[in-house]
């Protein structure tokens, strides 16, 4: 199941004792703000979470999801996020240690 972002938002506020307003205006802020940096080709790294960066993806053979077809997929940039050790181990144990 995914998180939509009214849910992610309704969260944040109540968690945060703080309106939904607010809540969505700092979502989008942070959002906004990451985009930013990622289109300047900037390592955004936050400690105790992980880090955002931008990778280039080389050129490379693949097929057609329709008709099976061989095409080559261009070169492009991806945005990757790096978990760090914290979180991954929260994630293993599925406690907040």
């Amino acid at each position: 199941m995914s998180v939509l972002k009214k849910e992610f938002i309704d969260r944040m506020a109540e968690t945060g004792g703080i309106t939904k307003k607010a809540a969505r205006e700092g979502l989008e802020l942070f959002i906004e703000t990451l985009m930013d940096y990622m289109c300047e080709n900037e390592k955004v790294m936050f400690s105790g979470f992980g880090r955002f960066e931008m990778r280039t993806v080389k050129e490379r053979k693949g097929r057609m999801p329709l008709g099976g077809e061989d095409c080559i997929v261009p070169e492009h940039r991806k945005m990757k996020f790096f978990v760090s050790r914290e979180v991954a181990k929260r994630m293993r144990t599925g406690t907040e240690d």
